[in-house]
């Protein structure tokens, strides 16, 4: 009986105090579900304080006790039920998400990030076990003071953090891999010979020519340390420090794919992995060189990289009467360069660019995609009723073509008039 109350008890303080996205009835129905479930477990609360009283006094007759044992047993009963109903709806939720009919952002995907937690926490407290930590450290722990000292932890509204779509790591083709170290093979030279050949002549040779590089596998990682409390009381805070701890190490990830110089990681702007231009023109007219550098190598260019302080810059260029070449500061302005498309990265270094063909210029090796993993057992955890999350990945990246690129630097980045 008292099984079936936490585990509805715990169902109904998750869907307390979060701000959805649900359209339709899902988002109604689960929030009249645990409102329902919440006022029976009160009820229940009465009644087993009352009966207990009831069956525990020596002055109770047989009637009086067989009626508060099955007013007991029908309480458990209904609270079963309502709160197979609830587990019924959060699957289906859960599968909405999985499946792309829902909102990641929902209850639903909540729901489906926690999962993963809950489970850890089960098995950690079941099986206790050693976790080696590997990369960067976070030094900060997130305790339940930190975050709500005015009443329950479970009353907090969890609002999800703006976080920039690092739309350059979507763009390139991750292969996964078992392979702690992976040859790969870069064309370093391209000559087209093809050629109109009259009957009976020899036809034109044309060369590509090779080079093999490697990768090696590396880990890119952090961790950070919360309170049992956290876990336990407050699965929606759980959620978030788990979808935060696996964006930090994403944002890591662009920042090696740009400026990467490793064994593991030989990013856009390592020297040998582009072609590169010297120019002394505005900004404006550097990108539009490098577009036709690109072009000159039968690899036309889809994106341009810069960083978003340079980006301003241009996009505060003015013309001699002082209208915005790029349109008013008023109006959604596409950011886009002579048919490129612009992506903005604080990864990349202010003053510098990259333009090219990044699809077809590179390759992205996934040995460990982001996992989020918990341990008690870290340090002094034990003793501090700590909780320790680590976030990693096992990746490599390296560049292919590097004549499908073209890198420089950026001068008079700014508004002139």
């Amino acid at each position: 009986m008292r099984d079936i109350k936490k585990t509805a008890l715990v169902c109904a303080i998750a869907s307390m105090g979060v701000v959805t996205r649900d359209a339709g009835g899902s988002k109604d129905e689960y929030e009249k579900l645990a409102g329902q479930l919440k006022t029976r477990l009160t009820t229940l609360d009465k009644l087993i304080e009352d009966k207990q009283k009831l069956l525990t006094d020596d002055k109770a007759d047989t009637e009086s006790r067989n009626a508060a044992i099955k007013d007991l047993q029908d309480s458990v009963k209904d609270v079963g039920e309502l709160s197979a109903r609830f587990e019924e709806l959060e699957q289906k939720m859960v599968r909405g998400v999985q499946d792309g009919d829902l909102d990641p952002n929902s209850i639903g995907g909540l729901l489906s990030r926690n999962e993963g937690i809950s489970q850890e926490i089960k098995a950690i407290k079941h099986s206790r076990g050693k976790v080696q930590i590997d990369g960067v450290s976070a030094r900060n722990t997130v305790l339940l003071g930190t975050i709500n000292t005015a009443g329950n932890i479970n009353d907090a509204k969890m609002v999800a953090a703006t976080e920039d779509p690092l739309t350059i790591v979507t763009m390139i083709n991750w292969i996964p891999t078992t392979a702690p170290l992976i040859p790969y093979v870069r064309e370093s030279a391209v000559t087209f010979m093809a050629d109109i050949v009259p009957e009976g002549m020899l036809k034109p040779e044309s060369s590509l020519t090779f080079g093999v590089d490697s990768l090696e596998i590396d880990v890119i990682a952090h961790w950070i340390q919360v309170s049992n409390q956290v876990l336990d009381d407050a699965p929606a805070l759980a959620a978030y420090i788990e979808g935060r701890m696996a964006y930090g190490v994403r944002l890591k990830l662009e920042y090696l794919v740009i400026n990467g110089d490793t064994k593991s990681f030989k990013g856009l702007m390592k020297v040998g992995n582009s072609l590169t231009i010297v120019s002394n023109d505005n900004a404006i007219d550097t990108i539009s060189t490098a577009k036709a550098k690109a072009y000159a190598n039968f690899l036309p260019p889809e994106t341009v990289i810069l960083n978003p302080q340079d980006w301003a810059g241009i996009e505060q260029v003015k013309g001699t009467d002082g209208h915005y070449i790029f349109g008013s500061p008023g109006a959604a302005v596409q950011p886009v360069l002579w048919g490129l498309k612009v992506m903005q990265s604080p990864a990349m270094a202010i003053g510098k660019f990259w333009a090219g063909n990044i699809t077809m210029a590179t390759e992205g090796y996934i040995r460990q995609d982001v996992t989020v993993e918990l341990s008690t057992e870290d340090s002094d955890n034990f003793r501090k009723n700590l909780v320790t999350i680590r976030a990693e990945m096992r990746a490599a990246f390296g560049v292919v073509m590097p004549d499908a690129a073209v890198t420089g630097d950026l001068v008079n980045v700014g508004p002139v008039v």
